[in-house]
């Protein structure tokens, strides 16, 4: 289902070259101060962006509070927007931007798989790494030994919503994906790899796209006991929803239940006239999906909560606990990178603190466990002194060979209680 955009292309290759005659500039630093830089690229158009800047942020704020890493340094955080109407472009030229302007620059974190795509093809051939937070397309699997996720790729959540499907005796879905996001493709991809019962449509769709009721015609002509729908981007699919809103005014719907994508799971979603969706058919919920979920009963996830709400006044909404935990996984990999070598270079380091992200996250026998709800002087300390393994809100962050984190799914569905729409939680899959 991938889509090869010819100005995508160029625009990339005008970035990559861009990148060749500025990537360095600021390699090394002669300023006195003390502090690494991490640039962060997130969607800060939408809801997700802001939570999940915020939940890197209490991360960071509670290591540069207790010290820092090494002898006094600080971690700052260069954060840019991937908003645009090309995710992957936009985040390619905040990736480039960054490593112009900032000063001792140790790596990137990044969110959605459009903006990790493009991040990864300015970053990674300059040896910075990169951690992502909630990049699940299936072709981000072992693309680099500098990249790693917090996430499971697209396939776990696909298996999880069909065999639900399968459960709810559902025996027929359509599916309906937003064109040219990597994301919504992939996922939609391998959903109907997975899913071994009939697929009577698969129908693309984009912003303002003029034959949007004929498309929803196309989608609903075989009369599916389902349709899946993987979209991400709010403008995609409110246009989408809003439409079939319309059509179920003749009661079109009553007979369909509804599986999401984990692109819905925020509070953009709720603005939409989305009352079909609602209640059970044939004694299962008319609407159900899937998003990654941490373990809430956990010390670690409690901790990160009440410190998000302390700090900025919000639960913690999809992936917020893996940003959370990527911000000590940077921390723990640079401190470890100072028990190897004196930083003559702030290149080399960069290089010895990408070896350590994934050491510092694996379960290995006989690792010190740490975990923030220690406090980063207590980790710290354990870092210097010991192989470690870090636990954090999220889970275990056991990053494996292809640079994947298996999580927890959580299977959700839409209710409405005194008028206020919300998720709830049918069941976690450890």
């Amino acid at each position: 289902m991938k889509t090869n955009n010819l100005l995508t292309v160029l625009l990339l290759l005008s970035v990559l070259f861009l990148s060749q005659i500025g990537c360095n500039k600021n390699d090394d630093s002669n300023n006195n101060e003390k502090y690494f830089t991490l640039g962060v690229i997130l969607p800060m158009d939408l809801e997700d962006g802001t939570l999940s800047e915020n939940s890197l942020r209490t991360a960071i704020d509670e290591i540069n509070n207790a010290g820092g890493v090494g002898d006094g340094y600080e971690i700052r955080l260069d954060v840019k927007s991937s908003e645009g109407s090309d995710r992957q472009i936009s985040a390619a030229l905040a990736a480039n931007n960054i490593i112009d302007e900032s000063e001792n620059l140790i790596g990137f974190v990044s969110s959605f798989s459009s903006s990790t795509l493009g991040i990864n093809e300015i970053v990674i051939p300059e040896l910075y790494p990169v951690i992502a937070g909630s990049a699940t397309d299936g072709s981000l699997s072992n693309v680099s030994p500098y990249f790693q996720r917090l996430c499971s790729p697209n396939s776990f959540e696909a298996n999880v919503l069909t065999q639900q499907a399968a459960e709810y005796g559902i025996s027929s879905i359509a599916i309906a994906f937003e064109k040219g996001e990597p994301y919504s493709e992939d996922l939609a991809t391998a959903f109907a790899d997975s899913y071994e019962s009939e697929i009577p449509a698969i129908v693309e769709f984009s912003q303002g796209d003029p034959n949007l009721e004929s498309k929803i015609n196309e989608l609903l002509e075989s009369n599916p006991e389902g349709i899946f729908i993987s979209m991400l981007n709010p403008d995609v699919y409110s246009e989408f929803f809003t439409a079939l809103n319309n059509m179920n005014n003749n009661n079109l719907l009553e007979q369909t239940s509804f599986l999401l994508s984990d692109g819905f799971a925020g509070n953009e979603f709720f603005t939409l006239p989305i009352d079909y969706l609602l209640g059970d058919i044939n004694g299962h919920p008319r609407n159900f999906g899937a998003t990654p979920s941490a373990d809430t009963s956990s010390t670690e996830y409690k901790y990160f909560r009440e410190e998000l709400l302390l700090k900025y006044n919000h639960d913690v909404g999809p992936f917020n606990a893996q940003f959370y935990d990527l911000g000590y996984i940077y921390a723990l990999s640079i401190q470890k990178s100072f028990q190897d070598v004196d930083m003559i270079t702030i290149a080399a380091f960069r290089e010895l603190v990408a070896n350590n992200i994934r050491p510092v996250s694996d379960a290995i026998s006989g690792d010190e466990i740490v975990k923030p709800s220690q406090g980063w002087e207590s980790m710290k300390a354990s870092a210097q002194t010991f192989n470690i393994d870090y636990i954090g809100a999220s889970g275990n962050c056991n990053i494996d060979s292809q640079g994947n984190t298996v999580t927890p799914y959580e299977v959700f569905r839409v209710v409405k209680q005194d008028g206020v729409y919300s998720f709830e939680t049918i069941k976690i899959i450890p």
